[in-house]
């Protein structure tokens, strides 16, 4: 299960839905769905943004990528490799397709261009978004796909050899591959789909910062809409409502009120808002297929004395991780670094507060690979992207997470939007 959809599950049980008008819901919070569906003043306010977005992704870019992963195939050993629907097909052919138990798949080879499978009834539908880039291959409804990729790859003259199979890809194909091409070695296609897509290009950044800041422009419209007594619901739709007047609807919103933030993904039940509360907010948007990730905490009314300190440990924490990153650095220790802040300042051992890696990657995916943990050997490299979120959480108490996106760059590493400064709303 993706994350955002997770936390779009976890968060209609706490009663933030990012769900407009979801009756369950909003049954669960005592408000009418007519209630729900009201877009609040202070989001009217908003203005479309997507013309000042960065252009999307070109062909020229996909096929660039493309030879990148031949040339990693060569390095690795691999003869050709097989990707399903999804962001990897995305990344690499700008293909939109969804998985069913239909194969349909694009086989890129070492050298060569790429053959796409489809079922045959298809086809058109499959010509259309293809746009003679790849030749098609088709299979009836009584034929196996599984063979006919056997059959393109004995007409490459690869009887034998590495197939490297996508890492995201449903057990049954690359079973029934091993089936179809038994003198082939399989093997999971990751190494190459991770060399190609953890490093972002400069555009892929620039697509990534735009949307982060449309994640930050949207907080600080929807924080200046609580009140006591609204429901982590009402303020879930706010952010949503906030993502679609500036022009890029969908996205997420987990909301978490008072105690439910002491708990990273929130508890399975209702809450409304208090006068001196914690509020969190974890939620993106998408831009071009590329994503956001973005946690502000604040404080409805006064900060107690202990949520000030945790922020301050929290707001050292990141910085700590941020100026330790750089290329050559291996990623658990940024981890490592983050977590002693937390550590040292009372809050540790290990994972006692600070329940949670640091970080992990992001791009087409909210979390895809490398990942800032306790031991990763992963050696950062520049264009990698990764938030970047400690967080301290006291059951029965309440929770802080400050969560930004930061790009390792030639020298050391930066955040694409502003830090959080403060744990007033109003100034955020």
């Amino acid at each position: 299960m993706e994350r955002r959809e997770f936390l779009q599950r976890g968060a209609t049980l706490a009663g933030g839905s990012a769900l407009i008008g979801l009756s369950p819901n909003a049954a669960a919070t005592g408000q009418s769905v007519e209630t729900l569906r009201k877009i609040a003043p202070q989001l009217a306010l908003l203005r479309s943004r997507v013309a000042d977005a960065p252009p999307p992704i070109s062909e020229s870019e996909r096929a660039q990528r493309r030879e990148k992963a031949q040339r990693v195939m060569k390095e690795l050993g691999y003869s050709a490799m097989l990707i399903e629907p999804g962001p990897n097909m995305m990344y690499f052919s700008g293909i939109d397709w969804a998985r069913s138990e239909r194969l349909f798949a694009l086989i890129l080879p070492q050298t060569g261009k790429g053959i796409v499978i489809a079922p045959a009834f298809e086809k058109g539908r499959a010509a259309d978004q293809v746009n003679e880039r790849f030749d098609i291959r088709v299979w009836q409804e009584d034929e196996s796909p599984e063979a006919l990729v056997a059959s393109v790859l004995k007409d490459w003259g690869l009887a034998t050899g590495k197939f490297g199979v996508d890492g995201s890809a449903r057990t049954f194909v690359f079973n029934e591959m091993a089936h179809a091409a038994p003198a082939m070695q399989m093997a999971t296609a990751e190494a190459i789909t991770n060399a190609c897509r953890g490093i972002k290009s400069a555009h892929e950044i620039e697509i990534m910062r735009f949307a982060n800041q449309i994640t930050l422009d949207t907080y600080r419209a929807a924080f200046k809409t609580l009140r006591v007594g609204m429901t982590q619901a009402e303020l879930s739709k706010n952010v949503l409502d906030g993502f679609s007047k500036l022009g890029f609807p969908g996205g997420f919103a987990l909301v978490l009120f008072g105690e439910s933030s002491a708990y990273p993904h929130g508890l399975p039940k209702p809450r409304a808002l208090e006068e001196n509360q914690v509020v969190l907010i974890d939620g993106g948007t998408e831009v071009h297929g590329y994503q956001s990730d973005m946690t502000r905490t604040v404080v409805f009314g006064t900060p107690a004395p202990e949520a000030q300190k945790v922020f301050g440990i929290l707001q050292e924490a990141q910085k700590s991780a941020l100026a330790f990153a750089a290329p050559g650095r291996k990623a658990g220790d940024v981890d490592g670094a983050a977590r002693k802040v937390v550590t040292d300042a009372g809050y540790g051992p290990d994972y006692r507060t600070f329940t949670h890696r640091l970080g992990h990657g992001i791009g087409m995916e909210v979390h895809e690979w490398p990942y800032f943990v306790r031991g990763s050997q992963i050696v950062l490299q520049p264009g990698m992207t990764f938030s970047d979120e400690p967080g301290i959480y006291q059951y029965g108490k309440f929770g802080i997470r400050l969560e930004d996106i930061m790009a390792i760059t030639e020298s050391g590493a930066e955040m694409l939007t502003p830090t959080q400064t403060t744990l007033s709303p109003i100034t955020l």
